[in-house]
């Protein structure tokens, strides 16, 4: 999520910076050779950065720390020299809660050592926010000043400027101005229903993954959009009495068989236990019945929707 190519180390190869779900950013170091495995980033203290929420791997569960001292689901970074120092310091996004952050680098250019804790980037005066979400934020100096600027793209649509109005080693951010309208739509729906033509989607729905390129060459910066869109299918099948009573039928079937295996994975109490029933004949049964009964509901119950993943081009007028 938010990949970004950049030299973290300075040692003269492109890194690959991305953010991820489970709360913690990654880094990719590159060499002459090619990529490594991703390493989660660490702080000065060796503990990963992260904003709170985060999945704990080693309790397989979703958890939250409060040492950073801020609130949010870190699923986005970008790398910032932001106090014009020769290093390079993380802006970390929150996807639901939609605010923004600074880590900043108490090390070197080649030598980073994050601090403990998040820092918030104010917005006129107040800490920023992304009302609705933030998807990706995007540092480009957007109106050619010299200065760098947010850019972020929301998780339920949009695009928004924090313009920066400081000073090279002080950045300072006017209140965010909206590049680019959400959709409206359901209140707390992530994938927006867009307007269709001959079955496919005419606009970016939700989850706004951007990057600010001159895609023309006419001297401005356009946005290339990655987003996901949901849009009404043509022709949706009218069922039959005779159909809704075998959709109901089996969708019977379906609560019941999964009480079955809800109940089989609650006897299994040890790991050993559970491992067993995955691989048993019961199992195995049990599983192949819940399929057809799915795949017979997928026959009578066309989705309505379609939805998908596109990238698009946002011409700067």
């Amino acid at each position: 999520m938010s990949s970004q190519l950049v030299d973290m180390n300075a040692d003269g190869h492109k890194d690959i910076l991305v953010g991820s779900f489970s709360g913690v950013p990654q880094l990719i170091h590159g060499n002459k050779d090619g990529y490594g495995q991703p390493e989660a980033i660490l702080d000065s203290t060796g503990e990963t950065v992260l904003i709170q929420a985060f999945w704990n791997k080693y309790e397989s569960k979703w958890d939250d720390t409060d040492r950073a001292g801020s609130e949010g689901h870190c699923t986005s970074v970008a790398a910032v020299d932001w106090d014009h120092d020769g290093d390079l310091d993380l802006l970390l996004g929150d996807y639901y809660g939609g605010r923004l952050f600074v880590r900043m680098n108490e090390g070197t250019a080649s030598e980073a050592r994050f601090a403990k804790v998040n820092q918030p980037v104010m917005s006129g005066g107040e800490p920023g926010v992304i009302k609705d979400g933030l998807a990706a934020p995007r540092v480009v100096d957007w109106d050619g000043d010299g200065l760098f600027d947010i850019l972020c793209g929301g998780s339920k649509g949009g695009v928004f400027l924090y313009r920066n109005k400081g000073k090279q080693d002080s950045p300072e951010f006017a209140t965010s101005v909206t590049l680019v309208e959400p959709l409206k739509g359901k209140p707390n729906a992530f994938i927006k229903q867009v307007p269709s033509i001959d079955g496919r989607p005419t606009l970016p729905g939700s989850s706004y993954h951007i990057d600010p390129v001159d895609y023309d060459g006419d001297g401005d910066l356009d946005l290339i959009v990655g987003a996901r869109s949901q849009w009404l299918n043509e022709n949706v099948k009218v069922l039959t009495q005779e159909e809704k009573e075998k959709v109901a039928s089996l969708k019977e079937q379906q609560a019941s068989l999964m009480e079955d295996y809800q109940a089989m994975m609650a006897a299994a109490k040890t790991d050993e236990q559970q491992q067993e029933l995955l691989e048993s004949k019961e199992q195995a049964e049990l599983a192949t019945k819940l399929s057809d009964i799915m795949g017979e509901l997928r026959k009578l119950q066309p989705n309505p929707n379609s939805s998908g993943d596109f990238v698009w081009l946002l011409r700067r007028k």
